[in-house]
């Protein structure tokens, strides 16, 4: 009787074995991505290269009228920069073939404005063959920005212009990548303003909803490449994601639908537009001198990474290309040190070969040690009815841990809304880790940072989802502490501070050379009034380790400017040397800063800084200034609404005075009012 009993039960066992095993996958959940999309997103990281006349002009964007002849690049080797980029993990390339300028870095049958009337290879040059070329044998997909508005273009507005723009979207496309994969075409969001226009110097309104074709330029780039993404216009195929700093929102859907926010999309979105993270490796697009001691920190850049593809997004970084043709040693070390930094943090998974326990489990095709198998095709997936359930990890020996790498399979849609991480103490208890991240959103990748924690275990909990979790990837890596370099402010009072993590050894300069560890020891804020450039280290004092060079450059100190004009309470805050602190002035009041310095100076140019916060408004579009009653300067901040950044205008020569008139012409937002974080003089 034992004998049958145990045989039935066995074949019960079967059976129901059998029976999981042919479970099917759960349903999608819309939308969902297209191949196209899955097999972009997979490439996480990819980059931007802006180089053109704007370049030779020290210009974020031309006017229209800056002369062919000024581009004119030494040593152009687009070999360089792919090398350099391919070093760094990047995937491909985005060229701007043309920017808002007009200007055509490829001889262009349709204009004239373009390399083949610049003296650059006796006018036989051409820039996009080059890169091309380059990709191809590097082995990197290429991609193309067209600027859609024109500022040079004498039709701009009108029906000729549009059949220019689809011309040159062809000639790209026929021209140029045949021999190349085209994995991106971008359409740049900034249309119709001020121009050159032939001569005309007016400004042009458009819809770009309806002017430019969008859906005819589209139909050409997927006739010719169908799995080609596209940034902007009316049929994209993946998102801005609003901002150009890098970073997407803690809580990120794919989903969108119009009148989303872009940082954050949402569940209920109807279209499958997944975030791309645009941000300069400098604070310009465009290669300018006077940034070369701005390139972004490497704590910075490895943040970027954390917040752009650690969030469910792509990040798209860029390189502005120097005067001679090449990317900057500064920009191509700083990249390296990146990529290095990223590679120490994720070099060893420490749940490789770990099968989890959980809570529910699908079938055995669908089992838990789905999640740590390494194929990005296989999942873990829970019954129809279970939206939430718990995975678990187990260590042989006590193990620290201090980040998490989560992955949904997007191809069945994104689910997850809420989660949470547990680790296993010393002692057998859970307890959450501790972390500022939201744990809200996963999608095709999720990465959360914590306190390092030293653990028998580590569990996931998943709190809510929009159906059947469909998990395929969960990592931990005990990631090293990243040296972050040191913080360096100077009051208006000229009194210098630098900030670093407490304990740490801080070596500054104020000569402009590198500090070492026989350079001065900083030990408390000094007095340093005069014109010139700080620099600091941290050393770790445990393990000797040094980090990246901070570096500040100042001018005259601010505090003995005083404003004339508008007679207003807190207009000092301009001239803090704080950059939080911000003042408005009321454009209905009147447009004109007016202030005066301690004494008469022959002065250079001048910097403004807007509100550089994360919903500021009111930055200064277009400006005049005059010194002592001589008009000094006057321009546009090109693209500061969406790159909220520190502006430098140079004049054309020096000017001795002591009054300065700063009149604001407009705003980049239409606002009311006019925000002035910081404005210094340049003396140098």
């Amino acid at each position: 009787m034992k004998i049958v009993t145990k045989l039935f039960f066995g074949l019960m066992a079967c059976a129901f074995v059998s029976c999981r095993d042919t479970v099917r996958a759960p349903e999608p959940i819309y939308p969902v991505p297209t191949p196209a999309q899955v097999a972009w997103q997979k490439m996480e990281t990819y980059a931007f290269v802006h180089f053109g006349l704007n370049t030779f002009n020290d210009l974020e964007w031309g006017y229209g009228d800056t002369p062919a002849e000024t581009f004119d690049p030494t040593d152009l080797d687009a070999e360089q920069w792919v090398r350099i980029i391919q070093a760094a993990g990047f995937k491909g390339i985005i060229l701007t073939a043309k920017h808002h300028d007009g200007f055509n870095l490829w001889p262009s049958k349709y204009t004239e404005y373009s390399v083949k009337n610049s003296p650059w290879r006796e006018g036989k040059g051409d820039m996009v063959r080059d890169l091309v070329d380059a990709c191809r044998k590097y082995g990197l997909k290429f991609g193309l920005y067209l600027s859609p508005w024109d500022r040079n273009h004498a039709e701009y507005g009108g029906p000729e212009y549009v059949e220019y723009f689809h011309n040159q979207v062809r000639e790209l496309l026929n021209e140029y990548c045949d021999s190349v994969e085209l994995f991106e075409y971008w359409f740049d969001g900034a249309n119709g303003g001020d121009g050159y226009y032939g001569g005309a110097r007016e400004k042009r309104s458009i819809d770009p909803t309806t002017y430019y074709r969008y859906e005819q330029a589209v139909e050409s780039i997927h006739s010719k490449f169908p799995d080609a993404m596209i940034f902007g216009g009316t049929e994209p195929t993946i998102r801005w994601v609003g901002n150009e700093e890098g970073w997407a929102g803690e809580t990120d859907w794919a989903p969108y639908k119009v009148g989303d926010n872009p940082h954050y999309g949402s569940p209920d979105g109807t279209q499958w537009l997944p975030a791309e993270c645009d941000v300069s490796i400098r604070p310009g697009w465009f290669y300018h001198p006077r940034e070369d001691h701005q390139v972004r920190t490497l704590s910075h850049l490895v943040d970027i990474y954390y917040r752009s593809v650690g969030r469910n997004a792509t990040l798209l970084m860029n390189f502005p290309v120097a005067l001679d043709g090449r990317i900057h040693s500064l920009d191509s070390a700083r990249i390296m040190e990146w990529r290095q930094a990223l590679d120490e943090q994720f070099r060893t998974d420490l749940l490789e070969g770990i099968v989890p326990a959980a809570s529910d489990i699908r079938g055995r095709k669908f089992g838990a040690e789905r999640m740590t198998d390494g194929r990005w095709e296989s999942y873990w997936a829970t019954s129809d009815s279970v939206t939430t359930a718990s995975v678990t990890f187990r260590f042989d020996t006590l193990t620290n841990l201090n980040r998490l790498l989560l992955q949904e399979y997007i191809p069945l849609g994104q689910r997850v809304s809420r989660f949470g991480i547990e680790y296993l103490d010393s002692l057998d208890n859970w307890r959450p880790v501790e972390t500022p991240d939201t744990m809200s959103t996963i999608g095709y990748k999720r990465i959360i940072r914590f306190a390092s924690v030293a653990t028998k275990g580590v569990r996931v909990n998943f709190l809510q989802s929009r159906g059947p979790l469909c998990i395929n990837n969960i990592e931990a890596y005990h990631a090293p502490v990243l040296m972050v370099e040191p913080t360096i402010r100077r009051t208006g009072q000229g009194v210098v501070s630098i900030g670093a993590v407490p304990g740490a050894e801080i070596r500054y300069t104020t000569d402009g050379t590198t500090p070492t560890l026989v350079s001065p020891v900083y030990r408390e804020p000094f007095e340093w009034a005069a014109p010139g450039e700080v620099r600091a280290i941290v050393i770790d004092p445990v393990l000797g380790t040094i980090s990246p060079v901070a570096t500040r450059k100042f001018d005259i100190p601010t505090a003995a400017f005083r404003v004339v004009k508008p007679a207003k309470p807190r207009t000092e805050v301009i001239f803090d040397g704080n950059p939080t602190t911000v003042w408005y002035l009321s454009l209905e009041e009147g447009r004109e800063l007016i202030f005066d310095l301690d004494r008469p100076r022959m002065l250079t140019g001048l910097t403004y800084t807007p509100d550089m916060s994360r919903w500021g408004s009111g930055p200064v579009s277009k400006y005049r200034i005059y010194v002592d009653g001589r008009k000094a300067a006057a321009g546009e901040f090109s693209n500061i609404k969406a790159n909220p950044v520190e502006q430098t205008v140079v004049f054309s020569e020096p000017i001795s005075g002591r009054r300065i008139r700063f009149v604001v012409e407009a705003t980049a937002d239409e606002a009311p009012q006019a925000a002035f974080a910081e404005v210094t003089v340049l003396t140098e």
